[in-house]
């Protein structure tokens, strides 16, 4: 498992690749416990994992709730997420936005309302 952090904005990044076991829950933990700043939120990019094993959520949701981490800053990007979240941590989905679809109004310098109408 490769885990790469950025801060930006206040807060701290964490994109992960590769396989959630129980030893990268650990290694995950350590990372953000050293990485963590005090202020901000912790953002765990989650679409890179390619497995996850059964018992790496209960390791993780233990290990988090036994360091000093603020549980309730703690937000996991991306479907994955769901699988590893701690109990009192949070996932964030988002939506793709259609690009050249019709017209969603929402690109920079957007011509795809140009289309539509």
């Amino acid at each position: 498992m490769k885990i790469d952090t950025d801060q930006r904005n206040g807060n701290l990044h964490i994109k992960l690749n590769g396989s959630f076991s129980q030893d990268t829950a650990a290694k995950l933990t350590m990372v953000m416990m050293r990485s963590y700043q005090g202020k901000g939120n912790i953002f765990i990019h989650t679409d890179e994992i390619s497995t996850i094993e059964p018992d790496s959520k209960c390791t993780f949701n233990d290990l988090i709730g036994l360091s000093k981490l603020p549980e309730k800053c703690i937000y996991l990007m991306g479907k994955k997420g769901l699988a590893i979240c701690p109990d009192s941590g949070k996932v964030i989905i988002r939506e793709k936005q259609a690009h050249n679809h019709g017209g969603c109004g929402k690109c920079k310098n957007c011509s795809c309302g140009k289309k539509a109408t």
